[in-house]
C-alpha cells in the first residue's frame, strides 16, 4: 500500500498570460490611483500652507504699515516743534512719502523684464526659426 503522504501536494496551475496581463493592469490601476491620491493630499497640504503663510504675510503687511505711519506722524510732530507749520509739515511728509513711493515704482518697473521669460522666448524663437533681431522687425511691420 503506497504511503500518501510521500506524494507531493498538487501545486496550482501556473497562471497564463492573460492571467498575467490582467493582474498587471489592475496592479497599474492601484499604483496609478495611489499617486493621484498622494498628488491630492500633498496639494491639500500645500494650499493649507499657503493659507498660513498669506495669512502670517497680511499680519506683517499690517504690523508694517501701521510702524511706517508712527514714523510719518513723528516725523511731521518733530518738524511741528521746529517751528514748521502743521500744513507744512503733512505737505512735506506727504511729498517724502510720494518720493519713495515713485522711487520703488521705478524698481519695480526695472524689474519687469524679468518677468517676460526673456530665456524661453528667445529659445522658443530661435527653434521656430526666427532672428533674435527680428523683434525691430514685427514692430516697423
Amino acid at each position: 500500500m503506497p504511503d500518501d503522504r510521500l506524494q507531493r501536494p498538487a501545486t496550482p496551475p501556473a497562471p497564463g498570460i492573460v492571467d498575467r496581463f490582467l493582474q498587471t493592469v489592475r496592479d497599474a490601476r492601484r499604483l496609478a490611483y495611489d499617486h493621484l491620491e498622494l498628488a491630492a493630499l500633498e496639494a491639500q497640504r500645500a494650499a493649507d500652507g499657503l493659507v498660513r503663510i498669506l495669512c502670517g504675510a497680511i499680519v506683517i503687511s499690517v504690523l508694517v504699515v501701521t510702524a511706517w505711519m508712527a514714523l510719518v506722524a513723528a516725523a511731521a510732530i518733530f518738524a511741528m516743534r521746529e517751528g514748521v507749520s502743521p500744513p507744512a509739515a503733512m505737505l512735506i511728509v506727504a511729498a517724502a512719502n510720494l518720493v519713495v513711493a515713485v522711487g520703488i515704482g521705478m524698481w519695480i518697473r526695472s524689474r519687469m523684464p524679468e518677468l517676460m521669460f526673456t530665456a524661453t522666448l528667445r529659445q522658443l524663437r530661435l527653434a521656430a526659426g526666427e532672428e533674435e533681431g527680428s523683434d525691430e522687425d514685427r514692430t516697423r511691420g
